[in-house]
């Protein structure tokens, strides 16, 4: 069996295009824009700087951000705002969402609903707890997944702003809004904080220059369907999550969208131990298993259609808090999705009867492969057209694992373990099809690959981890393509816990961080988009006494972050912001996106950061 995947992958290899990350022209754009910087550093004047720092005498929340690319949107037409939902996640809120009714706005500044050129969601939170992840749900269909921010003693404020439109027809009719935020409420472990959540729409009528966009008729959930519960499928073995679909007979396009984020014991899996090593190092450490190698899975009856390798985004509670305030980690308010082509399997699910669509996650363990758990969940897009769709699958080639392998070395008693994981995957998918477009073949293809080099010394209480993934995916219909996902996540963290266990112990980190990314995919409608966000942090964090319950005491955190975006169509934002222990210590915007997300006001800008986190011993957070 092994020799005949080794076969189909050197099969694959010559049939799947080289390059499998965004190119050197695809980025240059992106690199050249931030090596030029700003023409001009015009900044609105607002309120005098936030004092940040815990033990400051003040009442203001703490700002945080999340630096984005705004959404494009129409410029001199008319739109309209409407409250969605209001609601204070406190006592009581754990797996207790919060349901609001939603129906299409009706005003005609908002256009028709359907026919929106664009539809964005503002979600503005405050509230002052340790980092929860949330997810926001329309029909049962994920739309938005998000952390939160860390806590202050006088509270986190937060706001974000997300692109829907590609979710239309899901807006253009009735439904549920679900949103979970599971916070905790325990006066023992001192989690006293609610989240006042608001939530708003904002509805663009088409112009004569920006029409209303050819996103999908039809979307449907891939979820748990539960009328009062989070939707994702919460994956902690092999068996992933199943939902049976029925898709009409007239579809012409199929587009499965995905969200993945690990959490709990695999919140860090990019860190974890293989199995085979764990066993090097005592088991005070703490290390974690399974290995660090991910693939989120899609079948369509029980037959792989693709997969997702995804990028590691890091909470503000991850590895060590001070890092993340308040600038957030790239990812943290609005977690990037994934698209796989299901076009080729339209002969088979277009036949008018129910089929099943599952989403797994594999990784390197045994029985399980994962640790607890996945969040995973996924939305079917479904351009429908007039002739029913028939055809027939020519090339299947997708073995059923990625073949990762490991390998490692140690030296005398263990005193430096290196191990190493790496993995290759290939897919290609080709189906003639015969519908509105007549006579014409779909071909959906993946080419990735992976890398993770670990070191450990003092029995694990420091370690190092370099990980690399990237790969291509990419679809052509009829020979034109029309999804192409060209990605690069590198990744390194150094922690050191050797203190963590001292009477008043210590811990930190230093991170770097890159999402590259150019992606062009039909549930967008409007061409590609590049994105290139580089991020450089490192702090401490100082814990109190020992046994029992450690708190964090003080603490120190600097992060650098440069990000760059452009669209085919013209638009760009470009960012250039640091902050250090809890104040801004740079932030320029530029690109012609840059008045729907301005630069922090200048009189929040301290060149020599803050003071850092404190707090006096027997005070609350």
């Amino acid at each position: 069996m092994r020799y005949l995947q080794t076969l189909l992958t050197a099969i694959v290899a010559i049939l799947v295009p080289a390059r499998t990350q965004p190119s050197s022209e695809e980025l240059a754009l992106l690199y050249a824009a931030l090596e030029v910087g700003p023409a001009e550093h015009l900044t609105p004047t607002i309120e005098r700087r936030v004092p940040l720092s815990t033990d400051d005498d003040t009442v203001t929340p703490l700002i945080d951000l999340q630096v984005y690319a705004p959404p494009v949107v129409p410029q001199g037409g008319s739109k309209c705002t409407v409250d969605l939902l209001k609601h204070d996640f406190g006592d009581g809120s754990y797996n207790n969402p919060a349901i609001a009714a939603y129906t299409p706005p009706t005003d005609k500044a908002c256009g028709q609903p359907g026919d929106w050129a664009a539809v964005t969601l503002n979600l503005t939170v405050n509230g002052t707890q340790y980092d929860r992840l949330s997810s926001l749900y329309l029909s049962h269909v994920e739309v938005w997944r998000h952390s939160s921010a860390e806590p202050t003693k006088t509270g986190t404020m937060w706001t974000s702003v997300k692109d829907v439109t590609h979710y239309s027809a899901l807006f253009a009719k009735s439904g549920d809004l679900l949103m979970d935020f599971s916070n905790i409420i325990s006066a023992d472990y001192a989690l006293d904080g609610v989240f006042h959540v608001t939530l708003t729409g904002t509805f663009y009528a088409p112009t004569a220059v920006f029409p209303k966009p050819a996103v999908a008729d039809l979307v449907l959930p891939i979820s748990k369907l539960s009328p009062n519960q989070t939707n994702f499928f919460a994956i902690d073995n092999g068996a992933g999550g199943t939902v049976a679909v029925t898709v009409p007979r007239h579809a012409q396009q199929a587009f499965l969208e995905v969200y993945a984020s690990g959490n709990s014991a695999e919140e860090f899996w990019y860190l974890n131990t293989p199995d085979e090593f764990l066993s090097y190092f005592p088991p005070s450490t703490g290390l974690i298993g399974k290995g660090p190698f991910r693939e989120v899975q899609a079948l369509v009856d029980g037959k792989l259609a693709g997969v997702v390798w995804p990028h590691a985004v890091i909470y503000t509670g991850g590895i060590t808090p001070t890092n993340w305030r308040p600038l957030t980690a790239y990812g943290t308010y609005d977690q990037p999705t994934y698209f796989i082509d299901l076009t080729p399997f339209l002969p088979v699910l277009a036949d008018g009867a129910e089929h099943n669509i599952t989403l797994r996650v594999r990784g390197q363990g045994e029985d399980p492969t994962i640790n607890s758990d996945w969040f995973v969940s996924g939305s079917l897009h479904l351009w429908l057209g007039k002739t029913e769709v028939s055809g027939t699958m020519a090339t299947y080639i997708a073995p059923t694992d990625a073949l990762a392998a490991t390998s490692g070395r140690a030296s005398a008693d263990n005193a430096t373990v290196r191990l190493s994981v790496v993995a290759n995957r290939s897919i290609v998918i080709e189906s003639v099809l015969h519908g509105d477009q007549g006579k014409h073949v779909v071909r959906f293809e993946q080419r990735l690959s992976y890398s993770n080099e670990q070191k450990y010394v003092s029995d694990g209480w420091v370690q190092w981890g370099v990980q690399l993934t990237e790969g291509t995916t990419q679809s052509t219909h009829g020979g034109s393509v029309v999804l192409r996902d060209a990605f690069s996540y590198p990744l390194s963290v150094f922690s050191n816990y050797t203190l963590y266990e001292m009477q008043f112990g210590a811990y930190g980190s230093a991170i770097n961080q890159t999402y590259s990314r150019v992606l062009q995919t039909p549930a967008f409608a409007r061409g590609s988009r590049s994105i290139l966000s580089i991020q450089h942090t490192k702090g401490t964090v100082g814990l109190d006494d020992w046994p029992g319950l450690r708190h964090a005491i003080n603490g120190t955190g600097a992060t650098d972050q440069k990000f760059a975006f452009h669209s085919s169509t013209g638009a760009t934002y470009y960012r250039s912001i640091a902050a250090k222990n809890d104040a801004w210590t740079r932030d320029s915007v530029w690109g012609s996106l840059r008045d729907e997300a301005p630069p922090v006001p200048k009189e929040q800008i301290k060149p020599g950061g803050g003071p850092g986190f404190r707090r006096e011993l027997g005070t609350s957070v």
